[in-house]
């Protein structure tokens, strides 16, 4: 709301109560049956105009039309502002779409960066866990042949023995 719209809703208002006062204060037209006649002519009726009744009627011609001319004039205002406020609406819709557009591609190249790093991250620990796996494969094999050379060692030493205990007993 404009602050001349308020200006002349309260204006309108404060007319208003005038307007009821004044309607309020003013004397019912009870001539009755004597107003046929012309009987009802008094002193006060023919100078009604300077009297306190006159000058009701007065205010209330008055405060009648300046009600009539603010209640246009607030409507003229509030119906243009009404046909103003539509484009600001779009406007702002138009703004807030492209916030949210702008809001969704950054989304999105969030989710690619974040994307690539994973994939990196996950290559190198593939590649960190093939390193462990030959280093661990290689000792593996490494410890299986010094194994085997304990093995084929111990077992010429025996073989030796049983063939020496057994020419020692051929010799005995």
């Amino acid at each position: 709301m404009s602050a001349l719209s308020i200006i002349i809703d309260i204006v309108l208002i404060l007319i208003s109560i005038v307007l009821i006062v004044t309607v309020l204060m003013q004397e019912g037209q009870r001539q009755g049956l004597g107003a046929i006649g012309g009987g009802a002519e008094t002193f006060f009726g023919k100078n009604k105009a300077k009297s306190m009744e006159g000058r009701l009627q007065r205010y209330t011609k008055i405060a009648a039309a300046a009600f009539i001319v603010l209640a246009i004039a607030a409507t003229v205002i509030t119906s243009h502002q009404s046909t103003s406020t539509p484009s600001s609406v779009v406007e702002a819709a138009t703004e807030a779409a492209e916030q949210a557009e702008n809001a969704v591609e950054e989304a999105e190249d969030q989710v690619e960066e974040t994307a690539e790093e994973a994939t990196e991250t996950t290559e190198e620990a593939a590649a960190e866990a093939t390193e462990a796996a030959e280093e661990a494969a290689a000792e593996a094999t490494e410890a299986a042949e010094e194994a085997t050379e304990e093995v084929t060692e111990a077992a010429e030493e025996a073989a030796a023995e049983v063939t020496e205990a057994a020419e020692e007993t051929a010799n005995n």
